[in-house]
């Protein structure tokens, strides 16, 4: 009863919210300290109800309230990826982020990659970064690279201007926006995972063009509120792309951190 009595006097302070269902969905809008006291004293149960509630968009705009809000941040992520058909190894990097005005940083510490070195600032050069590869490769010392050069895109997808997971969650947004007319994007909730991440999955509407995946499974941490796993599937149920994220935590980085030009690799 304690913590009910809790979850409803934060919904009222915070967003005026009475005990119907539809009200609770705005805990997306809460500020940082309201939302994790919100998640720390509320059953779990009663958290599965109501993240099974909320629409993917108010949870995808939280997350990109939440990281544009924090502005430079710093996180592990393992990724991989299926590209030109072919499933690649897992790549594990250090990402840095500054959301505006945008720069990343990457060091890539275990996988195909490992020792590399990269930043891009469009601010100092738009189309075009400047990488240090490790081992034999070093010798080379620090070059330029153009983001859509073939070496950019050998092990993804996607470009360096997509990194970080403000611009992913850009993404999914816009994703869900094209669904709304076409009956949005059905829910399957998972439930908690081992990690305490709320999971659930979404399928895609027949499209044209189709949307990048099938199937997305997205599991987001809610004391931080913002998504740790993304991962996309195809028609068959094959793997295309998966992004895990931990160690998620706002950083502050020396100006020239993000300097291509005073890098220090």
């Amino acid at each position: 009863m304690r913590c009910m009595y809790r979850w409803v006097t934060l919904l009222v302070l915070c967003v005026g919210a009475s005990s119907s269902a539809d009200e609770l969905l705005d805990f997306t809008t809460l500020g940082e300290a309201a939302r994790r006291e919100l998640v720390k004293s509320t059953p779990r149960e009663e958290l599965a109800r109501i993240m099974k509630e909320t629409p993917q968009a108010k949870l995808l705009a939280m997350g990109q309230r939440i990281v544009v809000g924090l502005n430079t941040y710093s996180y592990r992520m393992l990724k991989q990826e299926r590209v030109k058909g072919e499933l690649l190894p897992e790549q594990t990097i250090d990402v840095y982020i500054r959301e505006v005005p945008f720069a990343v940083r990457l060091h890539f510490v275990k996988g195909p990659g490992t020792g590399r070195k990269l930043v891009f600032n469009p601010g100092v050069r738009a189309n075009e970064f400047r990488v240090r590869e490790a081992g034999i490769l070093s010798i080379a010392g620090s070059i330029w690279l153009n983001v859509d050069s073939s070496f950019a895109k050998s092990d993804s997808n996607h470009t360096i201007r997509e990194a970080g997971i403000g611009t992913l969650l850009a993404r999914l947004m816009r994703d869900t926006e094209r669904a709304k007319p076409l009956g949005g994007f059905p829910l399957v909730p998972e439930g908690w995972n081992e990690k305490g991440e709320h999971c659930g999955s979404y399928a895609s509407p027949p499209a044209t063009p189709p949307f990048d995946y099938a199937k997305t499974r997205i599991c987001t941490d809610l004391l931080s509120g913002v998504p740790m796993k993304v991962e996309g599937y195809g028609l068959k149920g094959e793997l295309l792309e998966k992004w895990h994220f931990s160690d998620f935590k706002p950083d502050a980085f020396p100006a020239e951190f993000f300097d291509p030009e005073k890098a220090r690799f």
